[in-house]
């Protein structure tokens, strides 16, 4: 099985002017890097925990139904499609009906219905695609203050005068969202 992140986020997880005011700095002209920096430290953030901060949208590809499908990130927003190449090759969705979601672990996953059975398909390495939308909005107004709390400290870090210690424990923060699947 295979992840992959087809729409990001259109948004930062935190506003520039948070990030201006973190980094020190007055005015536009170091936008583009304070920018990078952000979505930098959001990916890092992201990875550390196993969670999306901005929506975004994820496609998890499979080579069959086998047992369940792991959900890309925590939290779900929604599941868009869970489609399959059946066994002549013809892309068909799979009705909702079908599937259930599982969240009693995070990030989750798709299970079978009870009653239900998984189709037949296609022989290919992508023959079950499920497309998910996973984050806690679509803005920053929706980040959680531990988020913004790592992403503005470490925008603060890396703008400060050259000789100016890191913390370590900054990391820490993260600890309360990390994903234990």
């Amino acid at each position: 099985m295979t992840s992959r992140q087809i729409t990001p986020p259109a948004a930062l997880a935190v506003s520039m002017v948070d990030a201006r005011t973190s980094a020190r700095v007055n005015g536009t002209d170091h936008d583009a890097e304070i920018e990078t920096r952000v979505r930098a430290l959001t990916a890092e953030a992201e990875h550390i925990t196993g969670r999306s901060i901005i929506n975004g949208t994820y496609e998890v590809t499979a080579p069959g139904f086998t047992g369940v499908i792991p959900l890309p990130s925590s939290p779900l927003v929604e599941v868009v499609s869970l489609k399959y190449l059946d066994a002549a090759g013809a892309t068909q969705t799979l009705s909702e009906d079908a599937y259930v979601i599982d969240r009693s672990i995070e990030p989750g996953f798709v299970t079978l219905a009870a009653g239900a059975t998984w189709p037949t398909t296609k022989q290919s390495p992508d023959a079950v695609t499920l497309t998910v939308v996973c984050g806690y909005g679509n803005d920053e107004t929706a980040t959680p203050a531990a988020f913004k709390g790592y992403i503005l400290a470490k925008v603060r870090e890396y703008f400060a005068p050259a000789g100016t210690p890191e913390s370590p424990h900054l990391i820490r923060g993260l600890d309360c969202l990390k994903v234990h699947s």
